[in-house]
């Protein structure tokens, strides 16, 4: 093209210069070879097109071309000569063969150019063809329909079908598929109104069954019918399908309520179950959100949880209160998951409920119950214990008053002996019934144990509790209760203690009431004695109790050792450790003074957990020390309130073992300490053995002390495992003037031989007594004769 410009150009030229009449010179005629230079084109870049109809385009384009080559010769030549005439017509000729050779450079070229744009999007298609086809998993392959033969198949077919190319190019269908398979790829690409999927199945190269998803469609080559098909392997989006109708089925099925909503937790789904606990079909609920099942008694802190939950995209499992659509409460068991999608957006939530209304009543029952005294149908003293803590919380923070009685119903035990348990289960119901009967508004009461009663009076100085207290003795005693054999006369004593700063927990009331009612027993029963001046005197319950709190918190609880010695050989064989107060004035005062005060406040298991702390070091020590100090015995006085709570044994035994195992006795079967308890120390035997066995099976030996003061100590002697048994100081000091006494002892020391129990007397002031006693065959001994217990 851009030749044949230059061409039209310079006859232009010329003929401008014939036209003028100034071109008769034949200056600027260009030489011969000009017009011949194209007549030896190579022809080899012709028989590289693409086709033949455009090779044979420009075959006629350059004979065109050269027409018009020497027609330009001749024009130029003939206005050179100065036939101006001839030079017309000739251009005449030019200008149509220009046209001509114009049209068919156009046309070629557009031909060309479509040639390689076609050939150039085939080359794509079959690329993305490939690509597509792989990208997909898709595969490709072919059948000859005449024989069944497969012939041909792609790397993706070949690759999910788990065959090799010699395997499978040239065998029959039959190594692939069924004839079923077969038939209905066949009829599906037979049908020519549309294009069919079927879903066939084949044979793994490995033997196992595969499902393909297959388009086919049917080719004739030579007049043979072709079957070209694309498969996609589906047999895991099958198995995950069939998956999927599993589990939708069990959704279906199950008896759990399961709910499905949106990420914005509209409900999009329920199953069959939800409509039986809620009530609610599918329609009435779907669009909307869970919030309509929930009403005024749904805990508020339990929807935060499930709200906060929600919005950190985390699961939730609660116990939920929700209503059903008649408007009845039920309670369900609430799991809520999270459905994410690959970006971490929540696009569904999954909500598991199961109905545990029943199981809710259950347990209100059993917390009933376990919250209730099920012979007088008070709360019981679990019950009383948290309504206490409340009472003393609320106090504590509204500055408020309150006031607790602990009442017992005096000689009790007299009415079961006399009347029997029936008529005292009756005297417990009509007391607690009587004193029930007479509450003011807001005050409540509760049986504390046994025959003993707890009352709670709101907002009471000591004038309104004392006068509330008063009301309820004085309404007991007016009311006897009526017998088959007459009317039996009941009496209760009262212990008031009121709240106030002084007291650091609820415990230390409620120990002040149990020394009160002591002092209202004491006192002559049928009284009510309240916390204030005349219970805080000096010498009273009250006041000596003060005294052994300040003791322990200051550290003025103090362990006293008193010798034991061995009355044949006169060695020190044991010794006890004896609660002493170290006063202010810097006297030690005695436990007589303090311990029943200790014991009705309850504060004589901090005294044992004191004294035993540093007997079981003193007894490392000596351990250590020198060999006769070696094998000496350690005895501690352990109360029944210490030895009931269990953290207390707990705590001892761990220091006991701790200072065993530095000693080396860890394995030892016997160990050097000693627990002494009293015969009068629990009418219960069974549970005081049951609270030893911790300590008798570490190795603590048991001594019981004060033996001969109380009624049941040969059936302590059967029941408990003990090793010692300690002779009560009256019959020691009355040894060498009572002849009764000493066959007494006589016989409680013939009677501890034939138990193999070794006896230890107690109170010895004097050699003549101590004399006595190894005539008879005590073992030990100790008392002032002896040694005065020493504070270290």
């Amino acid at each position: 093209m851009i030749e044949l410009q230059h061409h039209l150009l310079f006859v232009k030229s010329v003929a401008d210069r014939v036209f003028a009449d100034d071109a008769t010179a034949a200056a600027g005629l260009p030489e011969p070879e000009y017009w011949h230079s194209y007549d030896n084109v190579d022809n080899r870049l012709v028989k590289q097109l693409a086709n033949d109809d455009l090779r044979a385009a420009w075959v006629h384009t350059g004979r065109v071309h050269k027409q018009f080559l020497k027609a330009a010769e001749a024009a130029v030549n003939l206005a050179a000569k100065g036939e101006t005439a001839r030079a017309r017509i000739q251009l005449n000729e030019v200008f149509s063969l220009s046209n001509e050779l114009t049209g068919l450079l156009v046309g070629g070229s557009i031909a060309e150019l479509v040639s390689a744009i076609q050939t150039h999007e085939q080359l794509l298609a079959t690329r993305y063809e490939r690509d597509f086809l792989e990208a997909t998993h898709m595969g490709r392959f072919t059948l000859r329909l005449s024989d069944n033969l497969i012939m041909e198949a792609d790397d993706s077919f070949l690759d999910f079908c788990g065959y090799t190319r010699e395997d499978l190019i040239g065998s029959t269908a039959n190594t692939l598929l069924g004839k079923q398979a077969l038939s209905r790829m066949t009829s599906a690409a037979r049908n020519m109104e549309k294009t069919e999927r079927v879903a066939i199945k084949a044979k793994h190269g490995a033997g196992h069954p595969i499902t393909l998803d297959v388009i086919a469609y049917i080719d004739r080559d030579n007049h043979t019918e072709l079957l070209h098909a694309f498969a996609v392997n589906v047999t895991q989006t099958e198995t995950e399908a069939q998956q999927r109708r599993l589990l939708s089925t069990a959704v279906e099925a199950s008896g759990q309520s399961v709910m499905i909503t949106n990420g914005k937790q509209e409900i999009v789904y329920v199953n069959p179950a939800f409509t039986l606990i809620t009530g609610y079909e599918p329609e009435e609920v779907l669009g909307k959100t869970p919030r309509l099942l929930q009403g005024a008694e749904t805990s508020q802190a339990t929807r935060v949880a499930i709200r906060e939950a929600l919005a950190a995209h985390k699961p939730v499992h609660v116990e939920i209160l929700n209503y059903h659509k008649s408007g009845r409460p039920y309670w369900l068991d609430l799991s809520i998951v999270p459905v994410l999608d690959d970006e971490g957006e929540v696009t569904h939530f999954v909500a598991i409920e199961v109905d545990i209304t029943e199981r809710k009543k259950a347990e209100q029952e059993i917390a009933r119950i376990a919250m209730e005294d099920h012979l007088t149908g008070l709360a019981n003293r679990r019950a009383a214990e948290d309504r206490l803590e409340l009472e003393w919380g609320r106090a504590r923070r509204d500055h408020g008053e309150f006031a607790v009685a602990i009442a017992d119903i005096d000689r009790f035990k007299l009415v079961n002996d006399q009347y029997g348990h029936h008529i005292g289960d009756q005297v417990l119901k009509h007391v607690s019934g009587v004193m029930a009967a007479n509450l003011r508004g807001g005050d409540w009461i509760a049986r504390w144990g046994g025959e003993e009663f707890i009352v709670c009076f709101h907002d009471l100085d000591r004038r309104g509790a004392l006068t509330a207290a008063e009301r309820l003795r004085k309404q007991v005693k007016a009311k006897p209760i009526a017998l088959p054999q007459g009317d039996l006369p009941v009496t209760v004593s009262m212990g008031v203690s009121l709240y106030g700063t002084e007291h650091k927990s609820i415990e230390e009331m409620l120990a002040q009431s149990d020394a009160l009612l002591y002092e209202a027993k004491h006192a002559g029963r049928d009284k009510v004695m309240c916390a204030g001046k005349d219970a805080t005197r000096k010498g009273g319950v009250i006041w000596e109790g003060s005294q052994v709190q300040s003791a322990l918190h200051e550290g003025r609880v103090l362990p006293a050792y008193q010798p034991i010695v061995d009355l044949r050989t006169g060695r020190i064989v044991a010794e006890e450790a004896l609660a002493r107060i170290r006063a202010k004035d810097d006297s030690l005062v005695p436990a007589i003074n303090f311990i029943q005060a200790a014991e009705a406040l309850h504060l004589i298991g901090a005294i044992d957990e004191t004294i035993s702390s540093s007997a079981l070091a003193r007894c490392a020590v000596s351990i250590a020390g020198p060999e006769e100090e070696a094998f000496v015995s350690h005895f501690i006085n352990l109360s029944p309130q210490f030895l009931a709570n269990p953290e207390a044994v707990d705590n001892l035994l761990e220091r006991a073992r701790g200072y065993c195992a530095r000693c080396g006795m860890d394995n030892a079967a016997t160990k050097p300490m000693v627990i002494e308890i009293t015969e009068r120390q629990s009418a219960d035997i069974l549970l005081l053995k049951k609270h030893l066995k911790p300590l008798t099976d570490f190795g603590f030996r048991l001594a019981l002390d004060d033996f001969g003061s109380g009624y049941s100590s040969f059936l302590y002697l059967a029941e408990l495992p003990v090793n010692f048994i300690k002779i009560e100081g009256w019959m020691v000091n009355r040894i060498n003037k009572d002849k009764r006494t000493r066959q007494l002892v006589e016989t409680l020391v013939n009677t501890a031989q034939k138990f193999k129990i070794l006896t230890v007397a107690e109170c010895v002031e004097d050699p003549e007594t101590a004399q006595v006693l190894c005539d008879i065959g005590v073992d030990w001994a100790q008392g002032y004769y002896f040694a005065r217990p020493a504070v270290e």
